[in-house]
């Protein structure tokens, strides 16, 4: 796990990546797997930072701010993946499931930073298996729907 200066260095990288990514002209397959990839990297963010925060690595405020950005910004991917014109390459019912995992994925994120204003500890780590098994999910649904699984 990096030190809570690096923390911060990885946060910033994956916004940029995040906001370099978001232009293309591409099949629905291919923007549901980078909407994915995109929602896979907030949802790694969280986990980095309930985890550092469990560990008393980083401070309660920068995690709750990281987490209520990384509830945002999965909000919009949701809104992004809602905002992809179909092709036959993908059915509504695949995009169904992938905007219902990554609301389910928001609102963990989102629990999370509630969790961590109480500073309840036992309550993010519960959190944090709950955003695994949904992160399982989300995997699957890749898998399932056609994309890859990187």
């Amino acid at each position: 796990m990096p030190e809570p200066g690096k923390l911060g260095s990885v946060i910033n990288c994956l916004l940029i990546l995040t906001l370099l990514s978001s232009c293309s002209g591409k099949t629905s397959v291919e923007d549901m797997d980078k909407e994915t990839q995109n929602i896979s990297s907030w949802v790694a963010t969280a986990n980095m930072v309930g985890d550092a925060w469990i560990r008393d690595a980083v401070p309660n405020k920068y995690a709750e701010q990281t987490l209520k950005k990384a509830t945002e910004e999965l909000q919009k991917e949701k809104d992004k993946i809602d905002n992809i014109n179909l092709s036959k390459d993908v059915t509504e019912h695949d995009k169904s499931l992938l905007l219902a995992e990554v609301l389910q994925l928001a609102n963990k994120t989102e629990e999370m930073s509630k969790a961590i204003v109480q500073k309840n500890r036992s309550a993010v780590r519960q959190k944090l298996r709950e955003l695994a098994a949904e992160k399982r999910s989300l995997n699957k649904l890749r898998k399932v729907s056609g994309q890859t699984n990187k």
